[in-house]
């Protein structure tokens, strides 16, 4: 609905304007759950995980984010996720109040905002189905098609997908113990699907891991 929608150069020039570019090394912490959602996020560069700290100690990875992905939803204030950088980060960062006030000059900004809400929301969607294959070795080769999609990550020439996540985070997202994603990474690969090349390159057989799915 929105895919064609642009911002003209006042409005790239005045969001600009109130944006602070910062720099996060890997495995270095944004906000934390519960913090005064005071900014939004905008990733430049790098992935960001998003967690959610469950009322028994464990943390639930319910998002994986990459370039142009915005992230810093609130509810009464205050942050109710955790962001994590997976890799080298680089962040545009965007004060509520400041964007508040911007929308009242240029209402339209809302509307890239709002896009950007709908294409969490289809991120979620696919977690969610992901979750519901019955089969882990059809839940896993279905993750890694969705990282193939990112550009920054992937090289379609070879079909190098280099994660930016680690074992227990894949665990983590998908809803299974560490040790059943190196078991099922070595199960796609006996069936031909990836060829492992390290911890984090894996060489992908897009296609016939599509018609696994």
């Amino acid at each position: 609905m929105f895919s064609s929608f642009k911002l003209t150069s006042a409005e790239r020039e005045a969001l600009n304007a109130i944006s602070t570019r910062i720099h996060r090394p890997a495995k270095r912490r944004i906000y934390t759950q519960g913090d005064p959602g005071n900014y939004i996020y905008r990733i430049r560069s790098g992935a960001v995980r998003l967690e959610h700290q469950l009322k028994d100690g464990r943390n639930q990875i319910f998002a994986f984010l990459w370039p142009d992905d915005m992230f810093g939803t609130q509810e009464g204030g205050l942050y109710h996720t955790s962001a994590i950088t997976l890799v080298d980060t680089y962040l545009f960062q965007i004060s509520y109040s400041a964007l508040k006030s911007l929308v009242e000059v240029y209402p339209r900004v809302q509307t890239l905002f709002l896009q950007q809400a709908l294409d969490y929301a289809k991120t979620t969607e696919r977690h969610l189905l992901l979750a519901t294959y019955p089969l882990v070795v059809k839940r896993l080769a279905g993750f890694l098609l969705e990282c193939s999609r990112q550009a920054d990550f992937f090289d379609r020439k070879s079909n190098i997908l280099t994660l930016a996540m680690d074992r227990k985070d894949i665990a983590d997202y998908l809803g299974f113990a560490i040790e059943t994603t190196s078991r099922t990474l070595k199960e796609l690969e006996d069936m031909g699907l990836i060829q492992r090349l390290s911890a984090q390159r894996i060489k992908l057989d897009r296609d016939r891991i599509g018609a696994i799915i």
